[in-house]
């Protein structure tokens, strides 16, 4: 039998009689106690406070002997969010609905059991060192540091590849951290975020008047990267009209200003990352070959997180550590039940999805620790799962039915067909929406547009 304590200063005893026909058959009212009395009870299930007759601060106080259910017959919602805010588990309306507290309880008896199982996370529970931000355990994150630390001392350019999430910006800056460069600038130049009409000038500058709007000599990035490190991220939406002038640029270490005659001369170390395929744009002819080759000299690819689940914890840990802090009431740790989902997960948006999860955990926790309860919507808006309904598994029930009936027809050039099949079709959606733009469609699809136009010729 589970006791109930009911915390009211109603004389009518009206919520006690009603509590008690509500209650499941293994639950018992044990004791109604005046705010303030001396909080007891063996198996003790929760406290139901009365929000109508006590004051809902005094939750706060209620909360340090156990799991709060706060009941309210009132319609105010700045009466539910004080509640919420002193530390109410869960806030019930009045008249009392006998399935929806049975669910709660329930709900309740399972968090019990999992916080049997809860871990501290102490504030030295992790320390990566200052050279290097990568926090893990795992074989794989140990060969990227190593890595990271030889690539760093030969003044080369490096690529940085791996899947969105994964860290990139990170390596990046470890690697500019363990140079000879360090303390030097380290300018971030995102070729997705900047409009391409704008990029040219944020890269190299402008003169006065060098077009509508320069009303005043500008400084471009590269400028402002002397000494240091320039790190082009998402390299691989950098437009073709720029990456000659890129090329040029690595070839020289020169530039000239937007409407400038002048050259000018840095000395700065160029660090690009994509989680494209870059050597695909380069067969499409997306992608200059000789700049694909000249920001390749060094690469260091990041696994995804699905690949080094045995960093996970440590993550887990490193995170937690700097983002409870944002928490308005003490989380001492996580559960084991929570780390246990976590390494169940497949993150297909890597270490920026669990980073997220984290803080969404602590933004919705109602107890002193991470419980699995902050992860049931985990997963739920991932784009890019390998669950069923994900887009691997949708385009591979579309194209394995087509495989199989040729196989089965005894037909021949299987791989071009389809390939000619799913270009009509995507050229069919995308063009009319695209008013059919062909240079538009191109950019969209990330392929050339003489590539473009030979599959429309082909679609005809």
């Amino acid at each position: 039998m589970h006791n109930i304590l009911l915390i009211t200063n109603d004389k009518s005893g009206s919520l006690p009689k009603e509590l008690a026909r509500a209650l499941p058959r293994d639950y018992r009212l044990a004791h109604t106690l005046l705010p303030g009395a001396v909080l007891y009870g063996d198996n003790l299930a929760c406290l139901v406070f009365d929000m109508d007759s006590v004051d809902v601060s005094m939750i706060r106080e209620c909360s340090r002997k156990g799991l709060v259910l706060a009941v309210t017959g009132q319609e105010r919602t700045g009466h539910v969010m004080e509640a919420a805010v002193s530390g109410a588990y869960e806030i019930l309306r009045k008249p009392l609905d006998k399935q929806k507290l049975k669910l709660v309880l329930h709900d309740l008896r399972d968090l019990m059991h999992e916080l049997n199982g809860a871990i501290d996370i102490a504030k030295d529970a992790i320390a990566p060192a200052d050279t290097c931000v990568i926090i893990g355990r795992s074989t794989m994150a140990m060969d990227l540091c190593d890595k990271i630390a030889r690539i760093a001392q030969v003044d080369v350019p490096v690529l940085v590849t791996g899947e969105t999430g994964t860290g990139k910006e990170l390596v990046a800056e470890s690697i500019g951290r363990l140079s000879s460069r360090i303390g030097k600038p380290f300018v971030v130049i995102n070729a997705a975020a900047v409009p391409e009409a704008l990029l040219e000038s944020e890269l190299f500058g402008h003169e006065r008047g060098a077009f509508t709007g320069a009303v005043v000599t500008k400084e471009g990035m590269l400028k402002t990267a002397n000494g240091g490190c320039v790190f082009f991220d998402e390299i691989g939406e950098l437009p073709l009209s720029l990456q000659g002038k890129l090329l040029r640029f690595l070839q020289t270490q020169t530039f000239f200003p937007v409407g400038s005659t002048r050259e000018v001369r840095v000395n700065v170390r160029v660090i690009s990352a994509t989680n494209r395929d870059l050597t695909s744009m380069v067969r499409q002819g997306a992608f200059r070959e000789d700049l694909y080759h000249r920001l390749r000299v060094a690469e260091v690819h990041v696994p995804p997180l699905r690949e080094r689940k045995k960093d996970i914890q440590p993550l887990v840990q490193g995170l937690f550590l700097r983002h409870v802090k944002t928490a308005q009431k003490p989380i001492s740790g996580v559960t084991k039940a929570f780390l246990e989902k976590l390494l169940s997960y497949d993150w297909p948006g890597n270490i920026r999805e669990l980073e997220n999860t984290i803080r969404s955990a602590i933004a919705m926790c109602k107890t002193d620790y991470l419980t699995t309860h902050e992860l049931r919507d985990l997963g739920s808006g991932a784009l890019a799962g390998q669950g069923e309904g994900s887009p691997d598994n949708t385009l591979a029930a579309a194209l394995v039915p087509l495989v199989k009936n040729a196989l089965d027809n005894g037909e021949k050039n299987i791989y071009d067909k389809i390939l000619a099949d799913v270009d009509r079709h995507i050229l069919d959606y995308l063009m009319p929406r695209t008013n059919d733009n062909q240079t538009e469609a191109a950019r969209l699809l990330g392929i050339n547009r003489l590539t473009l136009r030979k599959k429309l010729g082909l679609r005809k």
